[in-house]
């Protein structure tokens, strides 16, 4: 568990939010509720794909290797790929308690570009007032999504299953 491999989780991190975000924006050009949901749809696709592109070039480099698989290198690369993400739920949440101010929203939607429809789809608005607790614990959750996917994608790598079969 190096400093190399620690930043390229976060190299995942960027490559995603900048190619969610012109994807999100270039479908928001067009405009409706159903390019909406489909730049949704393709913008967490996206950032899915490169979780487990990272997972899977991880656990195949950890094989030849022949390094152990076990549960600190699962969470290691995972909370690589997605600290970002968690931490930005975290701060969403703050924000919608009154800790962080309530013009965060407008950067959370920049910054977890891969959400970003969904995000216009609670509220559109650019204040974390707008967003009700539902929907804040929702987009918060939603952010879990790529923890889970690494992890998943590292430990099935490691036990043999190949994504692409």
């Amino acid at each position: 568990m190096n400093l190399k491999n620690f930043l390229k989780g976060i190299g995942v991190y960027f490559f995603a939010d900048i190619l969610c975000l012109f994807l999100a924006l270039t479908f928001s050009a067009i405009g409706g509720a159903v390019m909406r949901v489909i730049s949704c749809i393709c913008t967490i696709s996206v950032l899915i794909c490169l979780c487990i592109n990272f997972a899977v070039n991880r656990a195949n480099g950890d094989k030849k290797a022949g390094i152990p698989d076990g549960f600190s290198r699962r969470l290691f690369y995972s909370a690589a790929a997605s600290g970002i993400f968690l931490g930005l739920g975290v701060c969403l949440l703050l924000a919608k308690g009154g800790v962080l101010p309530e013009q965060f929203y407008r950067w959370y939607k920049l910054l977890d570009a891969p959400f970003l429809q969904l995000c216009n789809l609670f509220s559109a608005d650019i204040t974390v007032k707008s967003l009700s607790w539902g929907g804040a614990a929702v987009l918060a959750g939603m952010n879990l999504v790529p923890f889970c996917v690494t992890w998943i994608t590292y430990l099935l790598t490691r036990k043999g299953f190949v994504p692409g079969e």
